[in-house]
């Protein structure tokens, strides 16, 4: 597999709190994010959003499709999102909010393999392409969001940073983080196989 990590920056006139709404509810992205086919949520998880999963399908600029499903694992309302994500794409999924004079700042983290096998084979010479790709689906997404919201867009910033460990060389190391912090009783043994 193909592996990526991008990290894109808005930056918002409008609220956090207005943005962290928007972006906790996925089944409404097709609605104003242009590059969002479909999207639909499958579970509401609890009543914080832990849990929740959505379904999307996403169209690249470069006329491909990715059918990628989001678990929350984390939500700290209106600070912080964190996802699995599985289908056309698997890895972590995580949306940091803050807010910087009147100004929302949104920091997302992708940090996921491809499972596509045409997307694998060609990653080699096509992962700045692919990246280019993802760039313009973040930077019209922020766009949209902008108008979504009725506010200004100040900036956007998106770029792919070299992976340096595969995905699934992190799963051993993220189960010791986890079972070292299962001593103090913060998480559960879900956290560890979300996918079981």
């Amino acid at each position: 597999m193909a592996h990526y990590l991008f990290e894109t920056t808005w930056v918002l006139t409008a609220p956090k709190e207005e943005v962290f709404e928007v972006l906790a509810h996925p089944e409404t992205f097709s609605t104003w994010w242009p590059s969002v086919e479909t999207s639909s949520l499958v579970d509401e998880g609890d009543s914080a959003g832990v849990g929740a999963r959505a379904t999307y399908v996403i169209r690249s600029p470069l006329f491909y499709r990715m059918r990628f499903e989001l678990r929350a694992l984390e939500v700290d309302r209106p600070n912080r999102i964190h996802a699995v994500a599985r289908g056309d794409l698997v890895g972590t999924a995580t949306y940091v909010l803050e807010t910087h004079a009147n100004e929302t700042h949104v920091r997302f983290n992708w940090y996921v393999s491809t499972t596509k096998t045409w997307m694998n084979q060609v990653a080699v010479i096509a992962k700045p392409v692919l990246a280019w790709a993802h760039g313009h689906v973040m930077r019209e997404g922020c766009d949209a969001m902008a108008k979504h919201l009725r506010a200004r867009l100040i900036s956007i910033d998106t770029k792919l940073v070299e992976t340096p460990t595969p995905i699934g060389e992190l799963r051993p190391q993220r189960a010791r983080a986890i079972e070292i912090r299962n001593d103090s009783g913060t998480f559960g043994e879900e956290d560890a196989e979300p996918w079981r």
